[in-house]
């Protein structure tokens, strides 16, 4: 145990205090004993005062060690996690008891897996670290060194091979240098496998249509082997090529033309035949063909033929493909100019497609059109879609007055099968056809497994909040049985006096059988009509065809199962039947539009339409007779988007497709949907490093507007933290965390809130270097253990080897002396203010009394009395009289004789009261004379 003082400065008020005392015991001429008391006080206050502000500590060892064990486990080292776990349980084996341990993982980010103890607990695995494409060994020892307890002896043990793609471990380690932490590092090689990488791919930034377009491809092996090398063109393969690959680099030249304006991305992958790191054998590139604009047009069965047929008339290149053949990354979408949709159903398309279509229109200013028809709008369940957003029109309708009553009820699979994002998503869709009804409408909703649950009793909706609150609170089930919660469903709806009656049912899994034809032909006689939904491949697909054969319905065959929503969203309005106009009339023409004059000669008739609301910053241009937009277009981003809300084969669209401007109406259409604004110059520079990717802007023209900078990678997703910092004039550089993907960025400029410049360009991110076999950075290994007293350990048993120097734990004790202080003060106060006789007063009354002494009773003497005629004289009685004059004593005085009488009586008190007497006596004879 030692003592020390944190404010030693303090002392100096020695001085002061010391002066204090020497002046007051000078002033004081008579020293009393009060003097000297209050002198002795205030020395001890201000000694303790003094004690306090130089804040006194004992000083204790301490004892144990605090180890942060933190693993690597990012990919460059996945193959060494067993050794690693060895490693730690034979070090914690070694350790005393008063030792701890804890254990961390860092990859990307640093997460805790096993909190302080001294228990000897072996360690047997590790939960998987997301993100391991790169290593942070910088967060690692933040964390851990955040994690030990101050004033510990504190330790972290680094398990890697010292490869770090992201982050500085060094500079962390220095600012953790003053600490009471030792850094060691524990390197660990993983073995050489044989291995073929693709170094690099490369292709033309920019390109021309018809040109050739060079490929430049690299490889590198650490053994001779032959491989496969394809080459695809927006999922299309252009070279396929068997290859000998040698030790070493390898390079091979290639060209192909490009025949169509756009964006390509292209792919190039490398197939060994003996390759134990797959993750190198990818690398992507973009190249930007400029020429004239493509159209991609999606319909089914031809519908489209009419506007397909008026686009190729006017000199456009049109795509024409089935929704099933959709791109599914941005870009496939990037590729196209505008966008055509005719007649196309929500449920073809995934969630991720849809928000791709929407990140192409938004972001990048590609154009979108869709044209109506029995699987579209409200009735193609796009309802709170994204394909909603950015058209110019809601999907819900105005007159929702004039439907008929309506019963639905949707009869869920909740078995265990359905865990996770299906259940969720088919919940998710029951709340979405909610929101379709009306409050009075029937609903109900049934939940099964092997039993129905009726979550939502069938009744009209009285509050749709509390409603999909309800549904959204469903909870999993067990097995499946379809048969009991279909009865249920049919019992409820039978007997009710509704116009529309529909039954929904979605389930992923298998059956028993059960009596379905004769429950469903009851129910078609009661008006009631039932859908299916198989969802995986998992379903009773026969079975769910069949019933929605047997009860007049629609059934869906779904794998994807983000399209639920729309599957539901549509039989919802299929059921109300209320979406479709059907009165033949003249539209009405709203003038002061570049496309009212095709208009000039007449109005083509048109027969039906569905039915949808204007959105309020979108213009309205054809108008029906119940003002319902027939044509409506409006600004979404950086895009343009266009409604139609008929058809385009004369169905629905009457006279249209006749009419002698059909040909230019569309082209006006297209042309208006593509981006107005002028392809800007840009001199880009990119730059990947550590995990982060960089690109430099600088404007050609115009340097002085702003500059705005999107980023998105192929899965359309905007990178927020993707953000723009300005350099220069027209200089511009964003930097953000980058994986190994194909990343877009849009360049736009704008001049008083009107967009004037826009650009589109891509980058490719390679694969991760931790894909790459490197040797242990021992380097690094050095200077980290040099900064921190660490050491790089051999042996297991180091990991808990004794700290390089004592360490001790204080206990500040300033408190008692402060408050003894306190206490002191109090007492010089008071006797300065009333001096130390309470003191002593106190201390009399608790003496206890002493017993009364009884007194004798003593006689009174005889007196002589002298006579004046030389008579004998006479001893004289006292009377009773006399007697009372005595204040001596109350009892009667008894004379004694003489021999009875004391010797000598000396005292004080019978010399007065023999004078006394004597002075009676005296009066009482002058008395008796006169």
């Amino acid at each position: 145990m030692r003592l020390q003082i944190e404010h030693p400065l303090m002392l100096i008020f020695l001085i002061p205090v010391i002066i204090s005392l020497y002046l007051f015991w000078r002033k004081k001429k008579q020293k009393k004993s009060k003097d000297l008391v209050i002198f002795t006080l205030r020395s001890m206050i201000y000694f303790l005062i003094i004690l306090g502000l130089v804040v006194p500590s004992l000083l204790s060892p301490v004892k144990g060690i605090h180890t942060v064990f933190v693993l690597d486990q990012s990919d460059s080292v996945k193959r060494m996690e067993g050794e690693m776990l060895d490693f730690v349980n034979r070090s914690i084996d070694s350790k005393v008891d008063q030792d701890s341990y804890a254990l961390m993982t860092v990859a990307e980010n640093a997460k805790l897996e096993r909190s302080f103890t001294r228990e000897k607990n072996e360690v047997n695995d590790v939960s998987v670290n997301e993100e391991t494409n790169f290593t942070n060994l910088e967060e690692g020892i933040k964390l851990a060194s955040s994690y030990l307890p101050e004033n510990s002896k504190g330790r972290i043990v680094l398990l890697t091979d010292g490869v770090e793609t992201n982050g500085d471990i060094l500079r962390q380690a220095e600012l953790l240098s003053s600490g009471n932490i030792e850094f060691d590092v524990k390197a660990f090689q993983p073995p050489n496998v044989q291995d073929v990488s693709i170094e690099s791919f490369t292709t033309p930034q920019n390109g021309f249509q018809g040109e050739a377009v060079p490929f430049q491809v690299s490889l590198e092996s650490n053994f001779d082997t032959t491989a496969t090398l394809q080459i695809t063109q927006n999922k299309e393969m252009i070279i396929q090529e068997e290859i000998a690959v040698a030790k070493g680099m390898n390079y091979y030249s290639y060209q192909a033309p490009l025949k169509e304006p756009g964006l390509y991305s292209f792919k190039a992958e490398i197939i060994p035949k003996d390759d134990k790191i797959v993750e190198n054998n990818l690398s992507h590139s973009i190249t930007t063909v400029n020429g004239q604009p493509k159209v991609l047009l999606v319909d089914q069965d031809a519908q489209g033929e009419n506007v397909f047929q008026a686009l190729t008339a006017s000199g456009w290149r049109v795509d024409r493909i089935q929704p099933e053949l959709l791109p599914t990354n941005l870009a496939g979408f990037l590729a196209y100019e505008s966008i055509l949709f005719h007649n196309i159903s929500g449920h073809h398309l995934s969630e991720n497609q849809m928000n791709l279509i929407e990140t192409a229109v938004r972001d990048f200013g590609v154009g979108f059109v869709m044209t109506g028809g029995e699987e579209s709008y409200g009735l193609g369940g796009y309802f709170q879609t994204p394909i909603e957003r950015i058209l110019p029109v809601d999907m819900d309708v105005k007159g929702k007055k004039e439907i008929p009553s309506l019963g639905l009820i949707i009869v869920l699979d909740r078995s265990g099968s359905m865990m996770g994002e299906k259940f969720e998503l088919a919940k998710e869709a029951a709340a979405r056809s909610v929101e379709l009804l009306r409050e009075d409408d029937t609903f109900g909703f049934i939940a099964f497994d092997t039993q129905p649950w009726s979550v939502v009793e069938t009744q009209p909706i009285k509050d749709k909040k509390e409603v999909i609150e309800t549904i959204r609170s469903t909870a999993l089930g067990g097995g499946t049985d379809i048969f009991p919660s279909l009865s249920l469903a049919y019992e409820q709806l039978n007997d009710l006096d509704l116009k529309r009656k529909h039954i929904i049912l979605l389930t992923d899994g298998q059956s028993q059988d059960g009596a379905y034809e004769e429950l469903i032909e009851e129910g078609l006689q009661h008006n009631v009509t039932l859908s299916t939904v198989a969802i995986g491949a998992d379903a009773d697909l026969n079975l769910l065809e069949e019933l929605a054969g047997y009860g007049t319905g629609r059934f869906y065959e779904v794998y994807e199962a983000s399209s639920v929503p729309s599957i539901l969203s549509r039989e919802t309005a299929l059921t109300t039947k209320t979406y479709i106009e059907d009165n033949p009339h003249v539209p009405f023409v709203t003038s002061g539009y570049d496309w009212s004059t095709r208009f000039s000669a007449g109005t083509p008739s048109i027969n039906s339409y569905i039915a949808t609301t204007l959105k309020s910053r979108a213009d309205q241009i054809i108008s029906s007779e119940k003002d319902d937009p027939i044509l409506a277009r409006m600004n979404y981003g950086l895009g343009r988007t266009v409604a139609w809300t008929s058809d385009v084969s004369g169905a629905w669209s009457g006279s249209f497709p006749t009419w002698n401007e059909w040909t230019g109406f569309w082209n006006d259409i297209v042309t208006w949907s593509l981006p107005s604004y002028e392809k800007g110059n840009y001199d880009i520079q990119t730059n990947v490093a550590g995990g982060k990717a960089t690109v430099k802007v600088e404007a050609s023209e115009n340097k002085l507007l702003p500059l705005s900078i999107s980023v998105s990678n192929n899965k359309g997703e905007i990178i927020e933290n993707a953000k723009s910092k300005l350099k220069g004039p027209g200089q511009y550089e964003v930097e953000f965390p980058a994986l190994p993907e194909i990343y877009f960025l849009n360049i736009s400029q704008e001049e008083q809130g009107e967009t004037v410049n826009t650009y589109s360009t891509g980058m490719v991110v390679p694969y991760s270097t931790e894909f790459e076999q490197k040797p242990v950075n021992q380097e690094l290994i050095t200077k980290l253990t040099s900064l921190n007293n660490g050491k790089v350990l051999e042996e297991p048993n180091e990991a808990f080897r004794p700290w390089h120097k004592n360490l001790y734990q204080s206990q500040s004790v300033w408190i008692p002396f402060v408050i003894l202080a306190f206490f002191l003060l109090l007492l010089e106060i008071f006797i300065r203010r009333f001096g130390l006789s309470p003191f002593f007063y106190l201390k009399r009354k608790v003496v206890p009394k002493k017993k009364p002494i009884e007194k004798k009773e003593k006689r009174l003497p005889s007196i002589k009395v002298k006579e004046t005629n030389n008579s004998k004289p006479k001893p004289i009685i006292l009377t009773q009289e006399i007697r009372k004059e005595n204040p001596v004593s109350s009892e009667p005085a008894k004379v004694t004789k003489k021999e009875d009488r004391p010797s000598t009586e000396k005292s004080t008190t019978a010399t007065n009261n023999e004078d006394r007497m004597a002075q009676l006596l005296k009066a009482k004879n002058r008395k008796r004379k006169g």
